[in-house]
């Protein structure tokens, strides 16, 4: 439990940089990084004693998955805002999807179909997702995910590819069903 403010600062200190990249690979701006990383401390400021900061990979999994879903959101919203500046813009159609509703709309239900799978996949195997997460959005190398899990390397790479034929089917499972 965060007994004082030392004990949150040494934490802060610690993860705000993890926190940053995490959020940076999403919004892929630095400014826009460094805001959602303030706001994910803060909101694990605000829980006060209720957080638990004794066992180390649970705080850095918790700043993980929030930093994950505030950048998510922070993504969402500036998409739908750039959405909605495309739609009152005046020109000509070009070639370019963007112009497109129809092409919108199915490149939304796409991105849909996969956080739904993704969600899925972290109900059912978090480990798995852990692991796709880091190598696949965070670039961690196989070897250095294999040192933090225990696992090795070939495991680590199996894990990957069954993640990933799971993911196909499932896509292909919810893009079937919506024929």
């Amino acid at each position: 439990m965060m007994k004082r403010n030392g004990d949150f600062e040494d934490i802060y200190l610690k993860y705000r940089n993890f926190s940053v990249n995490v959020a940076l690979k999403i919004v892929k701006n630095k400014t826009e990084a460094e805001d959602i990383s303030q706001d994910v401390f803060y909101k694990l400021y605000k829980l006060g004693e209720k957080l638990d900061l004794k066992n180390d990979a649970k705080v850095r999994s918790l700043i993980f998955m929030t930093t994950m879903n505030s950048a998510k959101d922070y993504y969402k919203r500036s998409y739908v805002r750039r959405e909605q500046l495309m739609e009152n813009e005046v020109g000509e159609e070009t070639g370019d999807d963007r112009y497109n509703p129809e092409a919108r709309l199915l490149r939304m239900e796409e991105k849909e179909y996969e956080r739904l799978v993704l969600q899925k996949l972290h109900d059912k195997n978090p480990v798995n997702y852990d692991i796709l997460i880091k190598t696949k959005f965070l670039g961690m190398s196989p070897d250095s995910v294999a040192e933090e899990y225990g696992f090795t390397r070939n495991n680590v790479n199996n894990r990957i590819l069954r993640t990933k034929a799971w993911i196909k089917e499932e896509l292909a499972k919810m893009y079937h069903k919506s024929e």
